[in-house]
């Protein structure tokens, strides 16, 4: 379990000091692909160096499987970076290393026996679906290739965590949700417990259990995915998760309901039976939902009648349909 405690981090300006993180609280629960979230400049990117020590905290404490590492020394710092495997927006590899020599790397710093070694690396190009470009250097690699070499050097010494710094935002959609399905697959099948730092909402949406909103250096808000995209409660989270949808509530008159459809069969028509069944008038000022596997996810916005409001709300709840009245 990765826990911050209090964590704060400050760089010297000319100002007199900028402040990145400020009084940072948060667990990484075991198992977890937990996201991080929030605009450029929040302070993501130096959360996640915090976690590993490439950047150290100018105040509070970071603690991993119950130890305070923060107060480790250089080569005890050395042997935790073992246990943490790092993915970056740049793919970082080496370009005079072949794809297995890459991979390799980090086995070799580690004096890993050879043929152990070359046993892993087979393994992971294995995992990572690239065993025919071995002997490949990496200008020889598409984006995704590059970012799937980076993600088995990431796993060579058998690390419990992986931190991804912005690890799909080099790449187009297709091949994002590739390398979103692989890191999916890869905390399903070993059990690595994964913390994704990402700005697009549709990364921590396709693969994340757990989300972090950071604000300004600070955390606004955290929870289960489901939870924090069905009801955002800051300012920032609800700006980042449904944008569109907060214009849409400065429109229309009568009580607004906010309706989320998180997994409710998508073949039962909720709203026209609300209409026709309940002969309310409906007017809806937003709708962003998908349909993923036969089943709704996704929010909508509608008003009805002052007078209709309390007879709507007994139709949602009969229906099983998750609503908010918004003001």
């Amino acid at each position: 379990m990765i826990e911050l405690l209090d964590l704060s981090k400050s760089y010297p300006s000319p100002d007199g000091e900028t402040v990145a993180l400020e009084h940072i609280d948060l667990t990484v629960p075991d198992g977890a692909i937990f996201g991080v979230i929030g605009l450029s400049g929040a302070g993501k990117s130096t959360l996640v160096r915090c976690i590993n020590m490439l950047e150290r905290p100018t105040g509070g404490k970071v603690v991993i499987d119950g130890e305070d590492v923060t107060a480790l020394s250089k080569k005890q710092l050395l042997k935790l970076r073992r246990n943490i495997g790092m993915v970056f927006q740049n793919f970082n590899l080496l370009e005079q290393r072949t794809v297995e020599a890459n991979v390799r790397f980090p086995l070799e710093l580690d004096k890993t026996p050879k043929e152990q070694a070359e046993a892993r690396v087979t393994e992971l190009l294995d995992l990572v679906g690239l065993s025919d470009k071995a002997k490949a250097y990496p200008s020889q690699l598409s984006g995704g290739q590059k970012q799937r070499v980076a993600i088995a050097r990431a796993l060579a010494t058998r690390p419990k965590y992986v931190l991804c710094d912005e690890a799909t935002s080099a790449l187009d959609p297709t091949t994002t949700d590739a390398i979103l399905q692989l890191i999916k697959d890869i905390n399903r099948r070993l059990g690595v417990t994964v913390v994704v730092i990402t700005h697009e909402m549709r990364v921590v949406e396709s693969i994340c259990t757990h989300v972090a909103v950071i604000d300004n250096s600070r955390i606004a808000e955290v929870g289960l995915v489901s939870e924090v995209f069905s009801f955002p409660q800051s300012d920032i989270a609800k700006q980042l998760i449904i944008p569109n949808l907060i214009r849409s509530l400065d429109g229309g008159e009568g009580v607004k309901l906010r309706l989320v459809f998180n997994g409710e069969q998508s073949d039962e028509p909720i709203i026209s039976a609300l209409a026709m069944e309940c002969r309310i008038p409906v007017n809806i000022l937003y709708a962003d939902t998908k349909n993923i596997d036969g089943r709704a996810f996704g929010h909508m916005v509608l008003t009805v009648p002052d007078d209709k409001a309390a007879q709507a709300k007994q139709f949602l709840d009969k229906k099983h349909v998750s609503y908010r009245e918004e003001v």
